[in-house]
């Protein structure tokens, strides 16, 4: 899938950038990390759970730990499962977490999904688990917003969309 379209970054600014993520986001992040934590936390077969996240993974292998973006990318799923373009919403609401927020801000959404994801894990019922994950997602946004975070604004927009 195409990215949107956006404004030229100076090669300083994308280095800049990239040196920041890797400060914020140091582990395994390789595909092959992505298909173990992927079958070690729902259960599936390597090939059956790449479903689930096939559509967007490829914004986070080589980029985020398997650790953390894995469960926050079933968070994610979860979240859009009940629109009607749900890939193209997985893939902006992730687009807008990892190109909009700065590195730290990104990292504190994606671990807020990651634990929130994880702690849903009792809830059975879809429809309570992705009104949790969503509590959990907004209560990081205010958190966010309050510290005046540039980039947040994109996020609570796609929520809005969403709802």
């Amino acid at each position: 899938m195409p990215r949107p379209l956006r404004r030229a970054t100076p090669s300083a600014e994308r280095h800049q950038r990239a040196v920041e993520w890797e400060r914020w986001f140091r582990g395994e992040s390789s595909q092959a990390a992505y298909r173990i934590e992927l079958t070690r936390l729902t259960g599936l077969a390597p090939e059956v759970g790449g479903k689930l996240v096939e559509d967007v993974a490829d914004l986070l292998v080589d980029r985020v730990p398997a650790s953390l973006g894995v469960p926050a990318l079933l968070a994610i799923s979860v979240l859009v499962s009940h629109a009607p373009k749900a890939s193209e919403a997985s893939r902006v609401l992730l687009l807008a977490i990892t190109e909009e927020l700065a590195p730290a801000h990104a990292r504190t959404v994606l671990e807020n999904l990651a634990l929130a994801w994880h702690a849903s894990q009792c809830i059975f019922a879809t429809d309570r688990r992705r009104a949790f994950l969503r509590a959990e997602l907004l209560q990081t946004i205010r958190r966010l917003e309050a510290s005046n975070a540039p980039g947040v604004d994109a996020i609570t927009a796609i929520l809005a969309v969403l709802d």
